[in-house]
């Protein structure tokens, strides 16, 4: 007796649904691998984003902390009574600004050609935070200050000082002010608010 094979290879229709399959998984395997991706870079700017925020207040609140009461020297102008100035639209700047002198900018066995204490300042320019700062203190007319980038992607920078209880947004007094409140609006982080005690501040 003769034994009748009755199996049967795939029919052209199951090939090309077997090739669909096949192929939709490859494509959710793409989309998958493509949303981790992106995923991946997403964090990764938002880390670098909070890294740069970090690093913003960071120095800030090193130079506040080491302010001193030295008078200011702004833009080569004479000395000012006051150890801290603070305009809307000074040194350029497109929203608030202010300026002051720290003590503490490390020179040891002062092998660099400048002095411990640094003039610095702080503006919005061009959506930008930037610290402005020069190798002596008392700069001459002219004698043009570093420039360092600071927070970018910044649409809004209120500098208010605080003085008999009141906040208020200029500042020319003969003595440091009691606080500094700084409001900061970021495209991304919206507004940010930071207070700053000075320890010399009026009491």
């Amino acid at each position: 007796m003769l034994n009748v094979n009755t199996g049967r290879g795939f029919t052209f229709i199951e090939m090309l649904l077997a090739m669909a399959i096949f192929a939709l998984v490859g494509l959710a395997s793409a989309s998958v691998l493509s949303s981790v991706t992106e995923s991946d870079a997403a964090s990764q700017k938002a880390a670098e984003r909070l890294a740069q925020i970090q690093r913003f207040f960071l120095i800030l609140e090193r130079d506040l902390a080491q302010i001193s009461a030295r008078q200011i020297r702004v833009e080569g102008e004479d000395p000012l009574r006051s150890p801290l100035i603070g305009e809307k639209l000074m040194l350029e700047s497109d929203e608030g600004a202010f300026a002051f002198v720290h003590s503490g900018w490390r020179n040891p066995g002062m092998v660099l050609p400048r002095s411990e204490i640094q003039a610095v300042a702080y503006r919005l320019r061009e959506g930008k935070i930037e610290r402005l700062f020069s190798l002596f203190p008392d700069a001459v007319t002219g004698t043009e200050p570093k420039v360092q980038p600071l927070l970018d992607r910044v649409t809004g920078f209120k500098v208010e000082f605080l003085k008999d209880e009141e906040w208020q947004e200029n500042w020319n007094e003969e003595k440091l002010p009691k606080a500094i409140r700084l409001t900061i609006s970021h495209e991304q982080l919206g507004e940010m608010q930071r207070f700053y005690t000075l320890m010399n501040g009026l009491s």
